[in-house]
């Protein structure tokens, strides 16, 4: 982990110490922070290079790339990717930062989560640990870190959920300091290994509590909250199913969905999800709006083709902001974008229960990883990265001039209608109770069984999911391995991540064993991240 090197700052900015709303939107100039401009081959390979969170209502996190000379670690594998990465805490809407430090990362993955109330989980290499930047009055501490896990494996996925209540951890047994990683990977048939912990705040911080382990083939991206799973059945030709299978045991049953594509789910609070679908073509997309009470709530049609949506949530105001990056053709979800493929990176809020639209905008640099805008906990203000022509006024030195210079824009959204406050209590009253089951016993159980009047489960493999061991040591490490009959095993749980692109629906004939992968999609070969 790269020593911090905090100070208190104020560095000069653009924007106005006083806000009016009707005057347009807070814009937070980026370059006096020591911003450049990124990388574009990165930004759309998919790269965490740009990321920008809400701490609170009144003060942002904002990081990105830095260059810097960097010290030589002869230690270092041969495949690292060292950078710098720069975090500026930033007061709104004077713009002030107040505090800063620096992070040495040794790739490009994510290295940045929120976890919601303040708190955001970082990840350096296979290292996991969490800060506050308001939870001390001095500028600082305010980066201190505190680990979170001991995790001795290699992860290859954090996955946190909507109200930030649920975290899930991806990992192999992969070790990042080989000299040849091709010799590091298991040759178990199931070698990922997924932990799920319940995440929790108190006076004392963060808990972290174990809530279960499995075994699957590949990395995987499940629809979960706290109390339980989202299952898709097959119902017919371009017809699924979904049921709610809490992890107590009551299977819920839920709306039917007619789309000729594989649905795909996200969760955007405890009772409501969305998921996208077509409408016989892949570049025909629709997106739609569930509840758990049963009910297809909204649904509406995309005339572009998209690729790798990505979130930011507000459950507490019943809104959600997605980012579409627009292409102009069909292109492989799993592989770099060329410059001349992507139209825009969009930006829309919506509010859930209704699906109305209350804004829309564009960001810019475009990366396709997301983290380029932020929606606030009380869904009331929205911040997007974007770049706009700055004019500089001439000197005695020099003429004036006009650049392309890139800042963050903080836009405030309508207010809470009675109709979606009502909208919001009616949600929370509908959503199912977290009862602390352990989530992996609840997947074992559900996985296997066949599903109700014939219907084929889309995450229903055949094939036995390993919990994890009930010693205390798995409740406390990660590390720690469930249970693993390799041989008579089998995958886990063939499932497929939520990135991947739309396919056709299985053709009439003999029923092949099935998967979360879109029937006419093939699962990608396991390798380092």
């Amino acid at each position: 982990m790269a020593a911090a090197l905090l100070t208190w700052m104020v560095l000069p900015v653009q924007a106005a110490v006083a806000h009016d709303p009707a005057a347009g939107p807070v814009r937070i100039p980026l370059e006096p922070m020591g911003y450049q401009a990124q990388s574009t081959e990165f930004m759309l390979a998919g790269s965490s290079m740009l990321t920008v969170d809400f701490v609170d209502q009144n003060h942002l996190l904002i990081t990105f790339g830095v260059r810097r000379l960097m010290k030589r670690d002869p230690n270092d594998p041969v495949d690292d990717a060292d950078r710098t990465i720069g975090a500026f805490l930033v007061e709104l809407p004077t713009g002030k930062v107040l505090a800063r430090t620096e992070w040495r990362l040794h790739d490009r993955s994510q290295y940045l989560w929120n976890l919601g109330h303040g708190r955001f989980l970082l990840r350096v290499r296979d290292r996991l640990t969490t800060f506050g930047p308001m939870a001390s009055a001095d500028p600082n501490d305010a980066f201190r870190e505190t680990p979170l896990l001991n995790v001795d494996r290699h992860l290859v996925a954090v996955l946190v959920s909507s109200d930030g209540d649920l975290l899930t951890l991806e990992t192999t047994k992969w070790a990042m300091r080989s000299a040849d990683p091709s010799q590091g990977f298991s040759t178990d048939p199931a070698p990922v290994q997924i932990n799920f912990y319940r995440l929790a705040s108190d006076t004392k911080g963060l808990i972290a509590s174990w809530a279960g382990a499995i075994r699957t083939r590949t990395a995987v991206a499940l629809p979960l909250t706290a109390a339980g799973r989202l299952d898709m059945l097959e119902g017919g030709k371009n017809r699924w199913l979904f049921n709610f299978d809490e992890h107590a045991g009551k299977v819920d049953e839920l709306a039917e969905w007619d789309t000729s594509c594989f649905p795909r789910p996200t969760f955007v609070g405890h009772a409501e999800f969305v998921a996208f679908g077509c409408r016989g073509d892949a570049d025909k997309v629709d997106f739609a709006g569930f509840n758990l009470k049963g009910e297809e709530m909204w649904q509406q049609n995309f005339y572009d083709s998209l690729v790798s949506p990505t979130f930011a949530f507000a459950p507490e105001a019943g809104r959600f902001a997605l980012g579409r990056t627009i292409v102009n053709g069909d292109f492989d979800p799993d592989l770099p974008l060329p410059g001349a493929a992507v139209t825009a990176q969009e930006v829309r809020v919506y509010q859930s229960y209704s699906g109305k639209q209350l804004f829309k905008i564009e960001c810019s640099p475009m990366e396709r990883a997301g983290q380029n805008f932020a929606l606030s906990a009380d869904g009331l203000k929205l911040a997007v990265v974007r770049e706009a022509q700055v004019r500089h006024p001439g000197t005695k030195d020099y003429p004036a001039y006009t650049q392309t210079e890139a800042g963050v824009e903080v836009y405030a959204l309508p207010g809470l209608t009675k109709e979606d406050q009502a909208a919001i209590k009616d949600a929370q009253e509908h959503a199912p109770v977290d009862t602390g089951a352990r989530i992996d016993l609840a997947l074992e159980r559900t996985a296997g069984a066949p599903a109700k009047g014939g219907a084929a489960s889309a995450s229903d493999s055949g094939a036995k999911i390993v919990p994890g061991s009930d010693s205390a040591a798995a409740q406390n490490a990660p590390g720690v391995e469930p249970r693993n009959p390799a041989a008579d095993a089998g995958p886990a749980l063939d499932s497929g991540a939520n990135t991947v692109e739309e396919g056709d629906t299985q053709p009439a004939g003999p029923r092949k064993p099935p998967t979360l992968y879109g029937p006419d999609e093939k699962q990608p070969a396991s390798k380092p991240q």
